[in-house]
C-alpha cells in the first residue's frame, strides 16, 4: 500500500489527494512511496496521519455521486483529539520554537 492510500484510508471523506500529496511534503515523506510497519511507526507518518485527522475536523460537509458526506460535531471533536493526541505523541515541532518578548511577558 501507498502511503497516499494509506492516509485516504482513515476516512470514507473524499479527501483531495493533492491535499494528501502537501500534507506528506510537510512532514518529509513521498506519498507515492510504499508504506511498510517502520514508516507506519514513524514521526513523520503520525504526524501526516495528525494533520488528516485535522484536516477531517475541518472539512466540510460535501455531496458527491449522490452521496452525502457530513460531520457531525461530536465526529469533528473525536478527529480534533486524535488529531492532538497524535502530535503530543510524537512531540508538536511548533513547541521547539524559540519564543521572544519581555520579561514577564505571556505567550
Amino acid at each position: 500500500m501507498k502511503v497516499l492510500q494509506a492516509l485516504q484510508s482513515l476516512s470514507s471523506y473524499p479527501i483531495p489527494a493533492s491535499s494528501i500529496e502537501n500534507i506528506c511534503e510537510e512532514v518529509g515523506m513521498d506519498s507515492l512511496s510504499d508504506l511498510n510497519i517502520k514508516d507506519r511507526q514513524s514521526s513523520a507518518y503520525k504526524r501526516a496521519k495528525a494533520k488528516v485527522y485535522q484536516f477531517l475536523s475541518e472539512a466540510p460537509n460535501v455531496s458527491q455521486g449522490g452521496i452525502s458526506y457530513s460531520f457531525s460535531s461530536d465526529e469533528r471533536s473525536r478527529y480534533a483529539r486524535k488529531a492532538d493526541e497524535l502530535m503530543t505523541e510524537v512531540g508538536d515541532p511548533e513547541d521547539d520554537v524559540i519564543k521572544y518578548g519581555y520579561k514577564g511577558e505571556d505567550f
